[in-house]
């Protein structure tokens, strides 16, 4: 079976109309199921999911609004399928694909297949993507993987992947940044397929104001942590390799000049290898832990 999940919070203008087009479409895959999270919405929301009588539906209220991540985790725990999928109710993502995707993960064997949003004419509003661009540069360079789209809302993924990270998903953002990074940190394979992208129907919580700049440091800090968390060699090399850098440079610099080791390079140095050998004794733990 497979298992839709859909989050929704305060989309009434659209929620009918994604349901709709999800039951739709999945009606050719299987047997599957479509389970909306209402997270606690204060508009219309529930009154018009309430309205809608489709078979293979289940609505979940939250009673109130717990967050996106939680309402992944209550999908995830209430779901009944092996395949799990994932897509945002604000219009924006092409539902229509799905078929397709449940249909390249079997061929594939792969654990997660995401949405990519890489076709050509992606509707991302602009004042995101410097920080969409960012974001995507710092998990590319910790995890030393490619990573086409981090935070994609659209993807389908295997009930064992799903319920293996259940404790380190968020409250709140990014569900789908944790499930991203912590596959590709534990060796899962993730394969992804290009989608449009459209404009949002409705007013976004996310990006907007200073939600946006808060989530923003989020999603940074998130992914610090992530890394930290099953490849903690891959972020404290970075540190070290500066600090000795500096350090070394430092040392070389006043041996040339005054002919005398710098107190301030020393430390450096020093520092840099501390920081360096604690990366390195986190990552032994790590994998001993795994295994």
């Amino acid at each position: 079976m497979f298992s839709l999940i859909i989050p929704v919070f305060n989309e009434a203008e659209i929620i009918e109309r994604t349901v709709r087009e999800a039951h739709d479409v999945l009606q050719n895959t299987g047997p599957f199921e479509v389970i909306v999270i209402n997270d606690g919405s204060t508009d219309q929301t529930g009154e018009i999911l309430a309205r809608l009588h489709l078979p293979y539906l289940r609505i979940i209220n939250h009673p109130y609004n717990k967050g996106y991540g939680a309402s992944m985790k209550t999908g995830i725990r209430h779901s009944q399928g092996q395949l799990i999928g994932t897509v945002d109710a604000d219009g924006t993502y092409p539902i229509r694909e799905f078929p397709t995707l449940i249909q390249k993960l079997n061929a594939t064997h792969a654990d997660m297949i995401v949405g990519a949003r890489v076709k050509k004419g992606v509707q991302i509003p602009l004042a995101r993507r410097p920080a969409k661009w960012l974001v995507n540069l710092l998990a590319n360079i910790l995890t030393g993987i490619k990573i086409p789209d981090l935070n994609s809302g659209m993807r389908v993924f295997t009930r064992e992947l799903g319920e293996r990270f259940m404790h380190l998903y968020p409250q709140k953002f990014s569900f789908t940044i944790t499930i991203t990074l912590a596959a590709l940190t534990s060796d899962y394979i993730v394969i992804y397929h290009p989608i449009d992208y459209f404009k949002r129907i409705g007013k976004s919580t996310l990006s907007s104001g200073i939600n946006g700049i808060r989530n923003f440091a989020n999603f940074l800090g998130l992914i610090i942590r992530i890394v930290t968390y099953f490849r903690p060699l891959k972020f404290f090399a970075w540190p070290s390799a500066v600090l000795m850098i500096f350090g070394l440079t430092t040392i070389g610099y006043t041996l040339a000049t005054i002919s005398n080791i710098s107190d301030a390079g020393l430390l450096l140095l020093l520092t840099g290898i501390q920081v360096g050998f604690f990366g390195l004794l986190a990552d032994v733990v790590v994998r001993n832990k795994n295994k």
